[in-house]
């Protein structure tokens, strides 16, 4: 009987990711460079399973805006926490809060990525340390002043997105202000992000201060980070 039981419950786990599409070999185009490929596939298998979890995570790995492919993570690991690809959708969020450098909300997912999925070999790739604090206290502000350059230790971070374009746009919004800003590309577990940073200051405190310009005048919750 009990071996009777584990027959039966193979063939249910067997019928049950049967079910769901297969997108291996989309998501192998993907790694060989034929995106245009998959995106085309993804527009098919999403007519005619719009809500499988596969599909689902397919499409938040061809998805150039960071925050709309989380939500599709997101929704993945929730909703649909026996999928196939749940630990792969938690940790690429995981990976998307780290590079934000929201540390907080980093390790909560990977707490939950170690408690759900024990055994995912993705669970390797999130050892690392966790600064103590990932949003800085804004004080009262000063003006923007332009330094020796061999005085600057710190910037700014405004943004950070999937997407080229979006990070050009923010970057040229900094630059009609006379801001001093630039796009630094940053890859973490083949996330890629283009970082906009604004400003450089002498002190921490200096460029703490100034993230009270862009919640109050750009509404962006920036952080501060130390200039290589």
């Amino acid at each position: 009987m009990k071996y009777l039981l584990k027959i039966f419950l193979f063939l249910i786990s067997v019928q049950i990711f049967a079910q769901n599409v297969n997108v291996i070999p989309q998501l192998k185009m993907i790694e060989s460079g034929k995106l245009d490929q998959a995106i085309s596939d993804l527009n098919k298998l999403k007519q005619a399973n719009p809500s499988d979890p596969n599909v689902i995570f397919l499409e938040a790995v061809v998805t150039e805006d960071g925050e709309k492919s989380y939500k599709l993570y997101e929704m993945i690991y929730n909703n649909f926490p026996n999928s196939q690809f749940a630990d792969a959708a938690l940790f690429r969020s995981f990976s998307y809060f780290y590079a934000l450098g929201l540390y907080k909300k980093a390790e909560e997912l990977k707490i939950r990525l170690a408690k759900d999925y024990p055994r995912s070999p993705y669970l390797k790739n999130t050892e690392r340390s966790f600064p103590q604090v990932d949003e800085m206290l804004i004080v009262e502000s000063t003006p923007y002043e332009i330094k020796n350059p061999s005085e600057l230790k710190f910037t700014t971070q405004a943004g950070a997105f999937s997407n080229f374009q979006n990070a050009e746009d923010l970057k040229n919004r900094f630059l009609k202000d006379g801001l001093y800003t630039k796009i630094v590309p940053k890859t973490v577990n083949n996330i890629n992000l283009h970082v906009v940073t604004v400003g450089n200051f002498a002190t921490k405190q200096e460029a703490e201060n100034f993230l009270i310009i862009l919640e109050n005048k750009y509404s962006l919750k920036g952080r501060v980070i130390k200039l290589d």
